[in-house]
């Protein structure tokens, strides 16, 4: 089969605005049902501040704070709205081009799967590949230097009077484990 130009694919980020503005337009369809449930809850915040500015603050700190924060909730609240209306815009963009082209062939689809999936096993294949033999380097420099460990404790235990006779029993012990591994493994 001649490899012939794929067209272009929607892409994930497509799909992800797609499903975005459907729950977009399910929010802007029960808006009239939040639209009351706001007008209650604004009723009851304007109540709240009636109480805030009737109690005075203990401090200019907290004051400071709770101006704050309001002022924060309602960036961030404004920048939600920015943002929903910024996706909304690019869905209807990319729902313009997307309608306009016919549906892709089976076989194209397949074939853009197919290379998709044999990239990325290739990709982690080398990947895998790559971190064994680290690891592997890593482990040989671990026994190198777990024998030059050994090799210094014993001529450490050779000089007299440096470990005393507790420590000294302890460290012989250990030591000629060691050694027996080394000379195992050697």
């Amino acid at each position: 089969m001649a490899a012939a130009a794929l067209p272009p694919l929607p892409s994930v980020r497509a799909k992800e605005l797609e499903s975005r503005a459907s729950a977009l337009s399910r929010r802007h369809a029960s808006t009239d049902d939040d639209d009351r449930n706001i007008d209650a809850n604004d009723q009851n915040a304007q109540s709240e501040q009636t109480e805030l500015v009737e109690k005075p603050y203990s401090s200019l700190h907290e004051k400071n704070i709770q101006s704050n924060i309001e002022a924060s909730t309602l960036a961030a609240e404004q920048q939600h709205r920015e943002r929903l209306e910024q996706i909304e815009m690019l869905h209807q963009k990319e729902q313009k081009v997307f309608d306009q082209l016919p549906p892709l062939d089976p076989t194209v689809t397949c074939d853009a799967i197919h290379q998709y999936l044999s990239t990325t096993s290739q990709f982690l294949n080398s990947y895998i590949a790559d971190a064994n033999a680290s690891l592997e380097g890593t482990s040989h420099k671990l026994s190198v230097l777990e024998k030059q460990m050994s090799l210094l404790e014993s001529k450490l235990e050779s000089i007299p009077g440096l470990f005393s006779e507790d420590e000294e029993q302890s460290v012989n012990a250990t030591d000629q484990d060691n050694i027996i591994d080394n000379v195992a493994e050697g």
